[in-house]
């Protein structure tokens, strides 16, 4: 077999900054990037364009900047970065154990029946199939999310939701536990529906947008807040489907 030719090099000035000192950054990544390589992904990941974004900064005793956690392929939003070992260290131990604040946007199908609530519903660790199950049994693990309407239809409600945990998936997870999937989600959604808002509002991917992260700056501990707003993409579904 021949060998697969290099991913094509990254323009380092589509990267979307929205804070940046000598210790960290927080980027903006767009639905359809992935965080790092893996799973057949061989280049244009958010890696990549940080790197190449920082040059020959982007390595300083012997660490080179990368991602503090992961946002899902299809998720859009604020995701942190550590440019030195400390605020990997720092970031680790606060993602591991302190649960920064973060808030995402996200449009559910159907009307919420109050204004507000809580999921506390344990997820498990691990998708596993049937076999797996009844040979190992299933780590269960909390899982707690508030959510909040920000505004709403009879078909589709927009909700404002908080996480206190950091399970795979567990957004969307939950949602759709309690019979609200999250619109345009392909593994977990209603795929009738998919198909049917992807005709009528333009929506071609996840509705769920990684608004905004509170968290202890890993230099002296300040408290740190970072916001985007709902991309270009989401706002024009948003629009057609009357919630605007």
């Amino acid at each position: 077999d021949r060998p697969k030719p290099p991913p094509p090099p990254v323009d380092p000035s589509q990267l979307v900054i929205l804070l940046e000192d000598d210790w960290m950054m927080a980027v903006d990544k767009p639905s359809g990037m992935a965080v790092h390589t893996g799973s057949g992904i061989t280049g244009g990941t958010l890696v990549d364009y940080v790197r190449a974004y920082l040059g020959p900064k982007a390595t300083r005793n012997d660490f080179t900047a990368s991602p503090a956690h992961r946002l899902d392929r299809e998720t859009s939003g604020v995701i942190l970065v550590a440019k030195r070992r400390p605020a990997m260290v720092h970031f680790t131990e606060i993602f591991t154990h302190g649960h920064p604040k973060k808030r995402y946007l996200t449009l559910v199908k159907g009307k919420m029946p109050k204004d507000s609530g809580v999921i506390d519903l344990p997820l498990a660790e691990h998708q596993q199939t049937a076999e797996s199950k009844s040979r190992r049994g299933v780590n269960m693990q909390e899982a707690v999310t508030r959510w909040k309407v920000v505004r709403q239809s009879s078909e589709a409600a927009l909700l404002s939701c908080t996480i206190e945990t950091g399970r795979t998936h567990q957004i969307r997870r939950h949602l759709v536990a309690v019979g609200h999937p999250v619109v345009g989600d392909k593994k977990y959604g209603d795929f009738a529906l998919n198909r049917d808002v992807r005709a009528r509002w333009g929506l071609k991917r996840l509705f769920l947008h990684a608004e905004r992260i509170e968290f202890p700056h890993p230099e002296d501990g300040r408290k740190v807040a970072v916001e985007t707003p709902l991309p270009p993409e989401l706002m024009d579904v948003l629009k057609r489907a009357a919630l605007l």
